[in-house]
């Protein structure tokens, strides 16, 4: 594996266009398309907080890397909200949008009252290597940079935004090509490089956030015929 910054500013350039061309489906309802947009956007606002992380890598509490951890932190918290909305929009329960989005929206707001919390507030994992009772910080791994992040109920962020990221499509009716997509490319990129590569929780959750670009992608329009359960005849009704 080789990453560099100009790698992650690359791919956080490829992530914005992606967006925009995603946003400007006009065979999808608003909703449709600002929530698939949304989540190929704020997965590329990472690597382009990664770009600048690179400079400052291991300057821990300090100026630079100290502001991009603090955004790190928040951008993990806001994962659910950006992407568990986009997932659900193949489903073809016409409602599972605005559940999702619901359900998105409060976990995220849970997970910024952890970070909020006294970071000694823990239940389990006394000793964590990405969330949980730790100085957050933006290090260098054995390959790319890497997150540490201070927060309350550490095991309870991690384990609730994996869900989000990995699982929360299979809720959905008829959601299963997507769902499975998506949970197949995080086992990929957020667990291969543990098992194979002996890399910490906190650079793989990194390594996931430079492929989540090609994994956001299946939200375009290109793909939706692929990834829907059905073609639809008609759009569907998520207002």
């Amino acid at each position: 594996m080789c990453f560099s910054a100009n790698m992650s500013l690359g791919l956080g350039v490829i992530g914005l266009t992606a967006a925009s061309i995603t946003y400007l489906d006009k065979t999808e309802t608003f909703w449709v398309r600002a929530a698939r947009s949304y989540a190929i956007f704020h997965f590329s606002l990472m690597e382009l907080i990664q770009y600048f992380a690179y400079p400052v890598a291991d300057q821990c509490g300090y100026g630079t890397n100290y502001f991009l951890s603090e955004l790190s932190t928040y951008h993990i918290a806001l994962q659910a909200f950006a992407i568990m909305p986009a997932l659900a929009t193949y489903s073809t329960d016409k409602t599972a949008l605005k559940q999702a989005t619901i359900f998105g929206a409060s976990l995220s707001t849970l997970f910024l009252i952890c970070t909020a919390l006294p970071k000694e507030l823990q239940l389990f994992d006394g000793s964590p290597n990405f969330i949980g009772n730790m100085i957050s910080c933006l290090f260098m791994g054995t390959y790319h940079i890497g997150y540490h992040i201070s927060s309350a109920f550490g095991a309870f962020v991690t384990h609730g935004s994996l869900f989000g990221l990995a699982l929360s499509g299979f809720v959905w009716k008829n959601n299963w090509r997507i769902s499975s997509y998506h949970l197949f490319m995080a086992l990929m990129t957020l667990f291969m490089p543990q098992w194979l590569f002996n890399v910490s929780t906190g650079e793989a959750a990194a390594i996931y956030c430079f492929y989540s670009i090609p994994i956001t992608a299946s939200f375009m329009p290109y793909f939706k015929n692929f990834f829907s359960a059905e073609k639809y005849i008609d759009s569907p009704d998520y207002a």
